[in-house]
């Protein structure tokens, strides 16, 4: 049983990549026809036919791709559409499944088809969605962008809507192309004609001629040839636009806008009371003809009819046709409804601009915002660093003021400055001899340095008696005993009790060490054990410590104090031993 089931799921998963791969080849297929009707619609038609059985096994992907190639290639081989049966299913499909290169190509077709089918309004609103789809990416999707525009221009100049008719005609100008500038010059030569512009007409018709001569481009030269018959037959020169009619070569193997012109050749000899050679193209448009070049063509032959002897019946009959193709006519010619769907459409244009402006100038007020905030905060920041450091400057020049009276008076008490006072008072006794006693000025000198010297000595002795009680104290002895146990630590309160004993006999001692010279913790105790006179060694006994950072933090403390690079420990352990 299970190898049955492991069976039927190979059979499964091999049918399932087979079909995959089919789908996939088969796109591949309808894709190239795609292409080919660019240039060879009637190959393309045949190639899709060819495909044709296939697609009935295909997805519902391949099926609406295949359909959307197949409106193209009849559209590009001039086959009119004669219902939207086959569009309608593949607009729907690619408008529910975004696909950024046939979504636009399925909404295109959809005007084509309706501009067919005589529905104006809904054509140019598919052509406007289309429009919509490609958004601002008309680099990438050129192709439908210009044609778009040029099908909506050819829709304005129908409703005589000529100045939309301008502007669509302009944007589907492509100057980098050689190809089709000579068709677009063509275009706009038609809207300014509609226009009443006449000065403008002739040149650009001119310019497109020189440019399909040089490249050697027979439809174009004779589409040119065409327009310059229309322009001469509207302004009433009838021989004018006969005669350039008659340069008109093998006009009956043309087959792009054939229509167009029979209409003007039919239109032309009619007006020249040339019947018997208008026929055949009147009998063509009568048959084959666009709306308005039926309407025509029933209206001539109507009038043709009615002039000849027993053929009343024949001029009814193309009569009725004429006054019901005249109902499609009026049917295409909706001016008001047209031109309410450009305004819409003109309008969401506006909204959707102003929209992405109000985005730019939100954008741009978020990072205005932005940079101020950040400016902002870098002169807060700026002002409180300048602050910090004018008050550490006060700080350091209140602290230097401290330290130099702290020098002040650490030297006052020092054996040098006792020395350097009882060598004053020397002089001034060895000079007071000379002059004599007569001298009062130097004798009350005299008598202050020898008042000094007293309360020096006095200071001295007191210093003496107060250090010789610290070092005979319990605590200082303690650590001495500790200095010989190594096993022992020394406790916080051993150290709070030393810190005491020190301050008893050496008022502020703590006070000036750590609020005026800013000393730690660790620096501090080293600073007490040298005030008890132990040597650096007994220190980093006692601290734990190798002798090289007892040195080391002596060293940075007489630097940091005496802001002098060749300041040494020594200096550090006397300025102690005065405090």
């Amino acid at each position: 049983m299970k190898h049955l089931l492991h069976i039927f799921i190979t059979v499964v998963c091999i049918a399932v990549v087979a079909g995959c791969a089919d789908n996939s080849r088969l796109r591949d297929d309808i894709d190239r026809a795609g292409r080919l009707a660019d240039t060879c619609p009637d190959s393309a038609i045949a190639l899709l036919d060819s495909l044709s059985p296939a697609i009935n096994q295909a997805d519902k992907a391949t099926r609406m791709r295949y359909d959307l190639m197949l409106i193209k290639s009849r559209d590009k081989a001039y086959i009119e559409h004669r219902n939207d049966s086959m569009i309608a299913p593949v607009v729907e499909y690619f408008t529910g499944h975004s696909d950024p290169d046939l979504t636009p190509l399925a909404l295109y077709y959809a005007g084509r088809v309706y501009s067919d089918l005589g529905d104006a309004p809904r054509a140019l609103d598919y052509f406007q969605q289309a429009l919509t789809t490609i958004g601002d990416d008309t680099i990438k999707h050129y192709g439908i962008y210009k044609v778009c525009h040029s099908q909506m221009a050819e829709l304005f100049m129908h409703q005589r809507l000529y100045r939309y008719a301008l502007e669509s005609a302009e944007k589907a100008v492509d100057l980098t192309s050689k190809s089709t500038l000579p068709i677009d010059y063509i275009t706009i030569g038609g809207v300014f004609s509609s226009l009443g512009v006449q000065d403008s007409i002739f040149p650009l018709y001119n310019k497109a001629y020189e440019m399909a001569l040089a490249q050697n481009d027979i439809n174009v030269i004779s589409r040119v040839q065409r327009q310059i018959a229309w322009e001469y037959y509207d302004m009433g020169e009838i021989d004018k636009a006969d005669s350039v009619l008659n340069r008109l070569k093998n006009v009956d193997k043309i087959i792009d806008y054939k229509d167009q012109y029979y209409g003007i050749w039919a239109r032309v000899k009619v007006e020249k009371g040339d019947y018997k050679s208008s026929f055949p193209y009147i009998k063509w448009l009568v048959d084959s003809g666009n709306v308005y070049d039926k309407s025509y063509a029933n209206a001539a032959l109507a009038n043709y009819y009615k002039e000849m002897p027993n053929e009343y019946d024949k001029s009814i009959k193309h009569f009725n046709r004429y006054i019901l193709l005249l109902d499609s006519v009026n049917k295409l010619k909706q001016t008001d409804a047209i031109a309410k769907i450009q305004g819409y459409y003109n309008y969401s244009l506006i909204k959707d601009a102003n929209h992405k402006l109000k985005e730019e100038n939100s954008q741009k007020t978020m990072v205005i915002v932005i940079l101020s905030s950040i400016l902002f905060s870098i002169v807060i920041i700026t002002l409180l660093i300048i602050r910090e450091l004018k008050g550490k400057r006060t700080i350091l020049s209140y602290r230097n003021i401290i330290l130099k009276s702290l020098f002040k008076s650490t030297y006052i008490i020092s054996i040098e400055y006792r020395n350097n006072l009882q060598k004053n008072v020397d002089e001034l006794s060895e000079e007071l001899s000379i002059v004599g006693n007569h001298k009062s000025e130097l004798t009350l000198k005299l008598a202050k340095s020898k008042l000094k010297l007293k309360e020096i000595d006095i200071s001295i002795e007191e210093r003496a008696e107060n250090h010789l009680r610290l070092m005979n104290s319990d605590i200082v002895i303690q650590f001495r005993n500790y200095l010989n146990n190594e096993k022992k630590r020394i406790s916080s309160g051993m150290w709070d009790e030393l810190s005491k004993a020190v301050d008893n006999s050496y008022p502020d001692f703590t006070h000036k060490l750590i609020n005026i010279c800013g000393i730690n913790n660790n620096e501090y105790r080293i600073s007490l054990l040298i005030k008890i006179e132990f040597l650096p060694s007994e220190i980093a006994t006692l601290l734990c410590k190798s002798r090289v950072a007892i040195s080391s933090t002596r060293k940075r403390l007489s630097e940091n104090i005496f802001t002098v690079e060749t300041s040494s420990p020594k200096d550090w352990d006397e300025f102690i031993r005065l405090l």
